[in-house]
């Protein structure tokens, strides 16, 4: 899901475990189809949440390119 490195966002550990609950209750058999939708919904958060953290990582790693070059510029400028 995310980097094993990285500490575990507190939010994501609860959708987690939410669905791990959801998705053992399925295999069990006893789902209701209200648990079955929420297991989707979970399943969409998570897949979200992933997009959008890739999307920040890589809008600040640009970020860190552009002023280097900035800098790079203004040092052979002089």
């Amino acid at each position: 899901m995310s980097d094993p490195y990285e500490p575990p966002r507190p939010r994501d550990d609860a959708i987690e475990s939410e669905l791990e609950s959801l998705h053992k209750q399925e295999e069990e058999g006893h789902a209701t189809p209200e648990e079955q939708r929420r297991a989707e919904q979970l399943e969409h958060r998570l897949k979200v949440d992933e997009h959008g953290e890739e999307v920040r990582d890589r809008r600040q790693e640009d970020r860190e390119l552009d002023r280097e070059d900035e800098e790079y510029r203004h040092r052979h400028r002089h």
